[in-house]
Formats: C-alpha cells, structure tokens, sequence
C-alpha cells in the first residue's frame, strides 16, 4: 500500500534522525521510500525546505522557501509542497496532476505547528507498524493516508504494476542473501525511476486535458456572454 505519512518532530535533530531511520528500513526492505522531504514551520508561519530526497538522492536545502522548489520533486509529496507554499504557482500549475482535497491539505497544515519540523514521505509499506514503531523513540506525531485514496491518476495500471513489482523486490531484499542484495537494490532503483518516469507522462496527460478543459470552458462561457449580450441589445432596441 502506497501512503503519504507525515512525521511531526519537536526540534531538527530528531527529525533527522528519524530520517536516517527510515533510510534504515528500506534498507532492510520494511518500505519502499519515493520521494521525501523535511521541512520546518517558523514562529511566524512560514515553510521552509531543510532537504528532499527523490530517487535522483538527497539534496540538502536548508532554508530555501517552498515555493522555489516547486517541481523538484515530481510526486505528490512535491505537488503537496507546492500547495502548503500557498504560492499561485503551487496551487495551480502543481495541481494537475494530483488532486488534493482541501481538508486533507488543511489537515496536513494543523500538523506542522510552528516551531516543529516535519517529514513528508510516499512511503510504500505493508504494515504501518514498521514506521509507527521505529519513530516512537523520536517522538514523532503521525498522520497518514492512503495515495490511492488522494488522487484520481494514481490508479493508472501501469502505475499500480510498478508499484506490485517492487513491493516484490523489496520483500525479496528482506530475504536475500549478502551477496545477491545489491542485485535486488540496484532492480528497486530501476523499478522507481520507471514510475517516476510513468508518474511524469501522467502529469502532462493531465495538464493536456486540463488545458482542454479551461479552453471548452473559456468556449462555453463566450456563447453565453455572446448570447446575453443580444438579449441586451434587443432589450434596447425594443
């Protein structure tokens, strides 16, 4: 099952430490770890990335605002900065692949109070219990939902193969011996940018037919003003 999880931290540094945690899980093939950013709620409010990491490897950006990494990272932990960014670019060029519901962004926000540093994640997991037990010792504040249940292309078949084919490896990886796991690794890394690479072609398709979308509309919206406008004149001819 394909979540996103948001972890609340009190302070940075069990907050990176939970990271290297779940680094420590996919590695003994707990989960499957997609995309993944840290971030921290100032006094005033405000967001700021202190890393992501995507299957292109971590990236350390401490201090940069959301809304300059918007697209960074090209899944929905991505499309979910852009919206917490509160930036135009975020709430509308960000949203047409995955579609967020308000309440879940909402709840997402009440989460991170100020002063607590968060990591959002896709996480793909059997069981929630590896996560919700490895991040106890940080204290962490765990909210989850399912992706299937956040986003209408999600349910793409090839997506969804994909996503079966490495929950196989990864349960391969827990069973391996020393020798063949940097096979069974190297086979994950490949299998996660296919569906980064599928997730794009998704994104675009979407943006294709939301631009169709806005177009029938704009259409739509000019017959009608066409055709009050000749109710209008002939409501001042008459």
């Amino acid at each position: 099952m394909t979540n996103i999880v948001i972890l609340s931290f009190s302070n940075e540094a069990k907050a990176i430490d939970a990271s290297h945690k779940l680094a420590e899980l996919e590695s003994y093939g707990d989960i499957s770890i997609f995309e993944k950013a840290m971030v921290k709620k100032t006094a005033n409010g405000e967001l700021v990335t202190m890393q992501t990491e995507t299957s292109d490897g971590l990236r350390i950006v401490s201090g940069m605002t959301l809304g300059t990494l918007i697209g960074a990272i090209g899944g929905p932990v991505g499309m979910l900065l852009g919206l917490l960014s509160g930036t135009v670019v975020g709430a509308l060029a960000e949203t047409d692949y995955v579609d967020f519901s308000d309440d879940f962004v909402s709840n997402v926000r009440k989460r991170i109070q100020p002063g607590t540093v968060a990591i959002l994640a896709e996480v793909s997991e059997d069981s929630p219990t590896f996560i919700d037990n490895a991040m106890t010792a940080f204290g962490a504040v765990i909210f989850r939902s399912n992706v299937e249940d956040l986003r209408e292309e999600y349910d793409d078949k090839q997506l969804k193969e994909l996503d079966d084919e490495i929950d196989a490896e990864r349960k391969q990886l827990k069973t391996s011996m020393a020798n063949r796991k940097a096979e069974v690794e190297k086979k994950i890394a490949e299998l996660k940018e296919r569906r980064k690479q599928r997730i794009a072609a998704l994104k675009e398709n979407a943006r294709a037919r939301r631009k169709t979308r806005i177009e029938k509309s704009i259409s739509n919206q000019k017959e009608k003003i066409s055709k009050l406008e000749g109710d209008l004149r002939k409501l001042e001819h008459s």
